[in-house]
């Protein structure tokens, strides 16, 4: 009976050692893989970033001459970028130039066109910062009123204004959206649970999208309505959009699909499509859920700037650079204009507007390439359009 018992003990223990030593083996090969991938991937992504640089070069070293012929001179910068999309230029509220390039689905052999319809995700955050100033007009809310206020469960970082999360100052961070479908109400309770707060970062320029997702649940608590709704009227009906709407319900006509691209792709050749779940698009409340045409997109920004949906005087407010960046209000503020810019899910976006909201560069893209990225044409249009270059 002993000898029995003993050898029961000596196998168990030599299965322990075995499966010890397995799992040893299987965690050290799976951590060189991920380490192995991770040294891959970094410096596939100094190349693409090399890339990118060198075609920005490139594109900045374009002359540009006041007599030549505007429809020439934008494509050619387009070209160099190998744009895929939809561009407009607009001078004191006339478009000088509308074109599109690529395919909104390739499957299909179906192209772009000047009303197709994508994704403008961060820029979205500019008009959720409208709506909490239209609240501030309004006399509903402060801005330096503290999250606390509206998110009383809160654990750290109870003090941090509405201010500081327009301005993307806070420490606040969320880590991961719900893998699952949530409703609005469900999405901004998700949030409020488990962002993280890191102190070090408060008062520094710290970009964070769930600082906008709350800012939607703000709008939602104080006006009881959805902020789907609240969008909707405020932007969508105010100013007669016909080509805006909510990813969750579908573009519909002259839809576009996003496109992965590898690290250091610059051509576009179409092969992977970017599908993005039910669960992320309703994750992106506020920050990243909303299509639009390059025409619904130059209206409503420009509509900003002049005064038609907030007062002048509070737009100024709003777009008020802080003392650690240029982001303030939703976008980023330069000496000559306003500018904003998105990514994800194999779309880009970029918009840039003077001043008075009457002269502008509006990009959108379906195939955003990390070597070949559309920023930085975008920024030389619309430099050449405020130089008057550009007629």
């Amino acid at each position: 009976m002993k000898q029995s018992k003993l050898l029961v003990t000596v196998l168990l223990g030599l299965l322990i050692v075995g499966a010890g030593g397995g799992y040893y083996v299987y965690h050290t090969e799976r951590q060189a893989a991920i380490a192995k991938k991770r040294q891959t991937d970094k410096a596939l992504n100094k190349k693409a970033a090399l890339k990118n640089s060198q075609l920005s070069r490139k594109v900045n070293q374009t002359t540009f001459l006041n007599n030549k012929n505007t429809d020439e001179q934008v494509t050619k910068i387009l070209n160099l970028s190998h744009f895929v999309g939809s561009a407009l230029v607009v001078k004191d509220d006339h478009v000088v130039y509308n074109r599109a390039f690529g395919y909104a689905n390739k499957a299909k052999n179906q192209r772009n066109k000047v009303n197709s319809k994508y994704q403008i995700l961060s820029i979205q955050k500019s008009m959720t910062a409208v709506g909490i100033m239209q609240l501030v007009q309004a006399g509903k809310v402060k801005l330096t009123d503290p999250i606390s206020k509206y998110y009383p469960t809160l654990k750290h970082g109870r003090q941090t204004t509405l201010r500081q999360m327009l301005d993307m100052t806070t420490g606040f961070r969320l880590k991961s959206g719900s893998k699952k479908f949530l409703p609005e109400n469900q999405v901004i309770d998700f949030a409020a649970h488990n962002v993280f707060y890191y102190p070090d970062k408060n008062g520094i320029n710290n970009y964070s999208s769930v600082n906008f997702l709350l800012l939607a649940g703000i709008i939602r608590k104080v006006t009881g309505q959805s902020y789907q709704h609240f969008f909707t009227t405020r932007f969508i009906d105010k100013l007669n959009l016909k080509e805006t709407g909510f990813l969750i319900h579908g573009q519909g006509r002259n839809a576009t699909t996003g496109y992965r691209a590898l690290a250091d792709q610059t051509i576009p050749n179409y092969d992977q499509t970017m599908p993005e779940s039910k669960a992320q698009m309703a994750n992106e409340l506020g920050t990243g859920q909303v299509y639009m045409s390059t025409a619904d997109l130059f209206t409503v920004e420009s509509a900003i700037l002049k005064g038609q949906l907030l007062s002048k005087k509070n737009v100024a407010i709003l777009h008020t650079r802080t003392a650690t960046g240029e982001y303030g209000g939703g976008v980023y503020n330069m000496s000559n204009g306003i500018r904003s810019h998105g990514l994800g899910y194999g779309y880009e976006s970029s918009v840039f507007l003077s001043p008075d909201g009457k002269t502008g560069v509006v990009l959108l893209s379906n195939y955003y390439r990390k070597a070949a990225g559309s920023q930085a044409a975008a920024q030389k249009i619309f430099t050449e359009l405020m130089k008057g270059d550009i007629k």
